[in-house]
């Protein structure tokens, strides 16, 4: 088949969103010709990648923009990303349409950014078209606003507005029930845009995020005999944002520490709350065992991860969770929140899921399981194999591709026209 996808951020040696981008479109490209409409700032690492061999000739890039610098600061360059999306979706529809015209594509597909906030415009081509995988429907529990600085606090009460917002525009009304298909990673965003579509048909469950066989063995490859009687060390990353959980994590460990279990926190990243949570850690008494910013080198990663024994990150609003995802395949056993993305591939067999009632008792709670975890350390190693497993075996590149090849011949099955004409007609 012939796809024309729109994929913002596509940078194969980037992270997050660009890493993801491009995992799918040159996953895509072994099986399909594929046509990608990309952001400029995408421009460098394809050109690198063009150098290198690494673009087919199955795939094909467009650029709407050119690279331009972010800012430093972590949550304004954030809001950057924002805007540049927004333009960048405004343009893609003319640019879209004129690459249509010369090579008539069978399907379009929306792939970064993985929101349903902003409105793709490619279902108005005129053939099926995919939204997604998308989330970003998660919710941040009222229950647990006490973990967040103030400045955390106020950035989720501005996105719960945003979200009332975006749920009654009508670009994005008419977006979700025109596309034959919406792919996503959780029941939480199933119920919400089943909602929004005015039904659940089409909206079906995939994971958006996977690993190539070559990912796998890098992380799988790093196993290493851990000294049993050392302290469990613990890793967390993903930008530093409130919603990530880690205040409430720093206080699982103090009282983990009070029970006399001994555990080092590695935090792998940066972001707006460093500077909360490092005064946190103090506070706590914990800095001779907390490590927050510590970044490892791209080329030492998969080792680097292969040294931990627990991934802890009870994210209270994640779509995806890839890190965890990364650090599972290296035999980490995850402790996380019971709560959208990670509540969906973590399962008891292989880690731990921590019911969502409040900071305090969701501490408690952490801190219960850490002193399990370091009384039985054969309990360590079962799960950590068995979290690798997980991941291994339900979250592949071929999987993936199996799951589109049956979304795509699906697709051409429906009556594209008559259920956005029906769509069209209840929106006017």
């Amino acid at each position: 088949m012939k796809l024309l996808l729109s994929s913002i951020a596509c940078d194969p040696f980037g992270g997050s969103e660009g890493i993801y981008g491009w995992d799918v479109v040159s996953a895509l490209a072994k099986e399909h010709d594929c046509f990608v409409i990309t952001g400029g700032d995408s421009m460098p690492s394809l050109q690198r990648a063009q150098e290198q061999g690494m673009i087919p000739p199955t795939l094909k890039f467009r650029f709407l923009g050119y690279p331009k610098p972010y800012h430093p600061n972590r949550l304004l360059a954030r809001f950057q990303s924002w805007l540049r999306f927004i333009m960048f979706t405004k343009n893609l529809l003319s640019s879209a349409q004129t690459w249509h015209s010369q090579e008539n594509f069978d399907l379009a597909q929306h792939i970064t950014y993985t929101t349903w906030r902003v409105a793709s415009p490619l279902w108005k081509l005129g053939i099926p078209f995919i939204w997604g995988p998308i989330s970003g429907t998660e919710v941040f529990p009222k229950s647990c606003y006490s973990s967040l600085s103030l400045q955390a606090l106020l950035f989720e009460v501005l996105r719960s507005t945003q979200t009332w917002v975006a749920s009654r525009s009508l670009s994005v009304r008419r977006c979700v029930r025109a596309a034959s298909f919406i792919p996503v990673p959780h029941m939480q965003a199933h119920s919400f845009l089943s909602g929004l579509r005015g039904t659940p048909q089409g909206v079906v469950l995939c994971h958006n995020w996977f690993f190539p066989d070559s990912r796998i063995a890098d992380l799988q490859s790093k196993w290493l005999v851990k000294e049993p009687h050392r302290p469990l060390r613990a890793f967390a990353a993903g930008n530093l944002e409130g919603r990530k959980g880690v205040a409430i994590a720093l206080q699982a460990i103090f009282l983990a520490k009070k029970a006399g279990v001994r555990v080092e926190y590695h935090v792998t990243s940066r972001g707006p709350e460093l500077a909360h949570l490092q005064r946190l850690s103090e506070k706590l008494g914990l800095s001779d065992q907390v490590t927050l910013g510590e970044r490892f080198p791209a080329t030492d990663f998969a080792s680097a991860l292969s040294t931990f024994d627990i991934v802890l990150l009870p994210s209270l609003r994640d779509g995806a969770g890839l890190s965890i995802m990364e650090a599972m395949l290296a035999g980490c056993v995850p402790i996380v929140a019971d709560w959208c993305g990670p509540a969906e591939f973590v399962t008891p067999d292989c880690g731990y899921k921590v019911a969502v009632t409040n900071a305090t008792n969701m501490a408690i709670e952490i801190a219960r399981i850490l002193n399990e975890l370091d009384k039985d350390r054969d309990l360590l190693k079962t799960k950590g194999k068995l979290a690798e497993d997980r991941i291994r075996s339900n979250y592949n590149e071929k999987q993936f591709l199996d799951f589109m090849t049956d979304i795509y011949k699906r697709s051409n099955n429906i009556n594209y026209f008559s259920r956005y004409a029906t769509g069209h007609s209840q929106l006017s």
